[in-house]
């Protein structure tokens, strides 16, 4: 039998291996660097797996597109990997900084006032 979970958008039962839910079309997990293929980053095996081909096709492209671009293509290369979290679950590279420098900054502030806890 085969394992189930339920769409977060439209509540349809869906089946563990699908991206996408058939319905709605919502993405069953969001994009992220640790999947299969992964050789440096995992850019281009995330960017395979969300479009459907190799991971081996996207490196070419990019090859490709890094030699007739003159390097643009090495700044989106980049940009994709600091908004990409590591995993499924994980914070992205550009989100940690950020949350490190905003705590950063109100360390002060957190000293005199108290932190309150939220449950939910």
């Amino acid at each position: 039998m085969d394992a189930k979970r339920r769409c977060a958008t439209c509540t349809e039962e869906v089946s563990l291996e699908v991206r996408r839910c058939p319905r709605c079309g919502a993405r069953a997990e969001p994009m992220h660097r640790g999947v299969d293929g992964r050789l440096v980053t995992g850019v281009c095996a995330a960017l395979g797996r969300e479009v459907g081909v190799d991971a081996a096709l996207v490196r070419v492209g990019f090859v490709v597109a890094l030699a007739v671009s003159g390097g643009t293509a090495l700044l989106v290369y980049l940009l994709l990997w600091a908004f990409t979290p590591p995993s499924a679950t994980g914070t992205a590279p550009l989100r940690r900084t950020y949350d490190w420098l905003a705590g950063w900054g109100n360390a002060g502030a957190s000293a005199s006032s108290p932190r309150v806890e939220r449950r939910v």
